[in-house]
């Protein structure tokens, strides 16, 4: 009989004449780690009963009682003496007299699921990974830490207690230490205090608000910045007291600004706010706009993402995103844009000219294309979008009953500019359409997906544009330069986005004044993103909360 690893791999039956240039194939469930793998023979005359015959007795000729069972007919004691010959030879990594191994090949994983780094099993198993070095302590210890992270907070013996019980358990139903782990992890992750963000009032409580604890502020600002729940450093500094010093809070800004999951506010704050998320669903007339494809969609997304993560990665002023001169391109893009010496599919960044076609959000070809319809740009809709994004001014809904621009006539008795004109005549429409038709009119140079044009079919593009306040421009350059003048409102239009990001709710009444303090406090810090983050999170709606009333 050869045996393959005795402590837990197989054992088969070989025969010379049964399996005479045949192989035996077996699977083996190893844990991770080094093995050695070896054979060893248990010799058939040593431990046979008088009478067996082979282990295919109908080819031998040898007489034997009819109730045997060959394979179950092993002398105990000589299966073990061969063991305990093959486990001695096996410590001292020679070789077992017993085997005569032609070929012996390995092969696998098979199904194999990539384990964790190095690096994720030390913040796991905090007292060490050591063969055979795990008791109750560090079972406590590895728990314990596990619930801290996991619950983003100190934790009680109260809160480790069922843990352990549910991890001791296991370990004397015969699972192993790793096993009990996971299944204490698995409670940790079904478990309230992981799956929310509870923040608990003190006792005496004010109805009119109070300062949240440490931890709590540990968590918003983590979801904030990272939407991920706090690192150790933050931790840290929570467990210390010290986290709602406005210098400590001011400098775990600027540090989690800097780190790579900061990459998460440009992709969850930047793509609600400047609506590039809507990128995925957008459609086009292919007769119209053959150009428009999946890669260009994604380069259109793509350029804006790394954009925004220049001005949260460098501390750029905000008013970048009004006339930034350097974007991010690869060639798809910059062919798209009709700018030269860009090849290859790799993002890069240019420097755009002080007079050229492309500055800032506005003229990005994710913003324009969002604001745009199926088969033409629609001047309201990106006057709309800069009223409510820019200059947080969001007009009213239409009225009821107001009927939609005839999509027919549009190229066929006159300009889209002179259709929307004589549209918007009534004077319901006239005071809303005032405010945002100029404003969309300033992009009409570039298309439905972002190409600059001079020319609507055939009529050539008037984007000039009169504010209901006097001011006039002529092109979208010019109106720029009056947005980024009004950079009060613009700060105001970029606080209330954030902040309301920031608190997860809609702003009411009682946060203007916050809103207020902040863009006002924004001016002499140059408009720095980091300013503006550190303001935000330093306020009372970020800072403190109102106890809950609703309990008995």
């Amino acid at each position: 009989m050869l045996e393959l690893d005795p402590e837990g791999g197989a054992s088969f039956f070989v025969d010379k004449q049964d399996f005479s240039g045949k192989t035996r194939e077996f699977r083996a469930k190893l844990s991770a780690g080094e093995h050695w793998i070896a054979a060893s023979i248990v010799r058939l005359y040593e431990g046979l009963p008088v009478g067996y015959g082979g282990p295919n007795p109908s080819k031998r000729p040898v007489p034997r009682p009819p109730e045997f069972k060959p394979r179950e007919g092993l002398a105990p004691e000589k299966v073990a003496e061969a063991r305990k010959r093959f486990a001695a030879a096996l410590a001292e990594k020679t070789s077992v007299n017993e085997v005569r191994v032609r070929h012996l090949e390995i092969v696998g994983p098979f199904d194999p699921v990539k384990g964790p780094s190095r690096a994720s099993l030390e913040k796991v198993y905090v007292c060490g990974h050591l063969q055979g070095g795990h008791g109750p302590a560090c079972l406590r210890r590895i728990v314990t830490s596990l619930a801290r992270r996991a619950y983003r907070r100190p934790v009680s013996a109260a809160d480790v207690a069922p843990l352990l019980r549910l991890a001791s358990r296991a370990r004397q139903q015969g699972d192993s230490f790793e096993e009990a782990i996971v299944l204490a992890a698995q409670a940790i992750l079904v478990s309230p205090d992981f799956l929310f963000r509870i923040e608990r009032d003190p006792q005496r409580a004010s109805a009119a608000g109070h300062f949240i604890g440490p931890h709590e502020l540990a968590s918003r600002l983590s979801y904030f910045l990272w939407a991920s729940m706090p690192d150790e450093q933050l931790m840290r500094r929570a467990d210390q007291g010290v986290l709602g010093r406005p210098q400590v809070l001011a400098a775990q800004v600027r540090r989690m600004l800097k780190d790579e999951k900061a990459n998460a506010l440009v992709e969850a704050f930047g793509g609600q706010w400047l609506q590039f998320r809507a990128l995925e669903s957008v459609t086009r007339d292919r007769d119209r706009f053959p150009d428009f494809d999946n890669d260009l969609r994604l380069s259109m997304r793509r350029e804006t993402e790394l954009f925004l993560q220049t001005i949260v990665r460098e501390d750029r002023s905000i008013l970048d995103l009004v006339d930034g001169r350097y974007t991010f391109l690869n060639e798809r893009l910059a062919r798209h844009y009709g700018i030269a010496g860009v090849a290859g599919p790799e993002f890069r960044r240019v420097d755009l000219p002080t007079a050229g076609r492309r500055s800032g959000v506005l003229t990005q070809a994710s913003v324009l294309t969002v604001s745009s319809y199926t088969t033409r740009t629609s001047p309201v809709l990106r006057g709309r979008w800069i009223l409510e994004n820019f200059l947080a001014a969001p007009p009213p809904e239409p009225p009821a009953g107001t009927p939609r621009l005839d999509e027919a006539k549009i190229s066929s008795s006159g300009s889209l500019r002179q259709q929307m004109e004589a549209h918007r005549t009534g004077p319901t429409c006239v005071a809303c359409h005032s405010k945002m038709d100029p404003l969309g009119f300033g992009l009409e140079n570039y298309d439905a997906i972002g190409g600059w044009r001079s020319e609507d079919g055939k009529y050539p593009i008037d984007a000039s544009g009169k504010l209901p306040d006097g001011r006039s421009f002529r092109g979208p350059e010019e109106m720029k330069v009056i947005l980024k003048g009004d950079r009060e409102a613009f700060a105001r239009c970029v606080t209330e986005k954030m902040l309301t990001y920031a608190l997860g709710r809609g702003l009411e009444r009682y946060d203007k004044r916050t809103v207020k303090a902040i863009a006002d406090r924004l001016a002499a810090r140059r408009y720095r993103f980091s300013a503006l983050v550190e303001e935000i999170v330093k306020s009372p709606p970020f800072r403190m909360r109102r106890a809950d009333r609703t309990k008995s």
